[in-house]
């Protein structure tokens, strides 16, 4: 019995990881996000805006690019009296990377294997701004070194789609050991999207040392907020 379960074990992992690599090898689908990530965070009347430098040097940014393999990517700060408001976008045309793959580039991996304690975590959780529905974003607090306490809420969307993160773990590492980790994820990415796993993607990322919901329903907020709709964070407004 016990070489039959090993056998059996086996082979579903040796066809998961032949899905896997399958997928690679899907062609992409067409692209329909047209925008550039600088004009899609512009000024905002009432709002302070300075860029943030993804990496601290040019040398770092070559090689977080190389890593994390997107098409674009910016991170601009907001600020409005006491209020700040940090917002990173990262995108990845269709044929760049796998679901399982932009999905690890969230808190609960980058941050935490970063030396960051996450100390609460929701998961889809329903926001509106004003009459407006928001998508359901993934929203963690997570006490930062050197940077205090942030609230962070974030949109990973696949095809426009927010990506479901109820079974991800906090702390998954990068490389194979981290492939591995993830392997049921790439099946559920599987299951949900198809063999063609390097879909279009965009992820959303807000921190900021206020609660997320009491900037939500800030209606001072309310431009801000709006300026950030061209992302598809909005469920009656997708990308563009």
């Amino acid at each position: 019995m016990r070489k039959a379960l090993l056998i059996f074990g086996g082979l579903m992992l040796a066809g998961l990881l032949a899905l896997v690599i399958l997928s690679e090898f899907a062609p992409a689908r067409p692209r329909r996000f047209s925008g550039d990530l600088g004009r899609a965070l512009p000024e905002v009347p009432g709002w302070t805006r300075r860029e943030i430098p993804i990496a601290g040097s040019s040398a770092a940014m070559a090689s977080a690019q190389g890593i994390l393999n997107f098409s674009q990517a910016r991170q601009v700060l907001y600020v409005r009296g006491g209020a700040q408001l940090l917002v990173y976008v990262a995108y990845w045309e269709p044929g760049k990377v796998s679901v399982v793959d932009a999905g690890s580039h969230n808190p609960d991996s980058c941050w935490v294997n970063n030396g960051c304690v996450r100390t609460e975590r929701q998961y889809a959780v329903p926001g509106r701004v004003g009459e407006r529905a928001l998508l359901p974003y993934e929203f963690g607090q997570y006490i930062v070194p050197n940077g205090g306490k942030q609230n962070v809420a974030f949109w990973h969307l696949v095809n426009g789609e927010p990506n479901r993160y109820e079974d991800q773990q906090a702390g998954w590492r990068d490389g194979l050991i981290g492939r591995l980790e993830r392997l049921p994820l790439a099946w559920k990415d599987i299951r949900a999207y198809g063999l063609n796993q390097k879909n279009e993607q965009m992820f959303v990322r807000l921190s900021s040392g206020q609660r997320i919901e009491d900037l939500l329903a800030d209606p001072a907020n309310a431009a801000l907020w709006g300026a950030l709709a061209p992302l598809g964070i909005y469920a009656d407004q997708k990308w563009k």
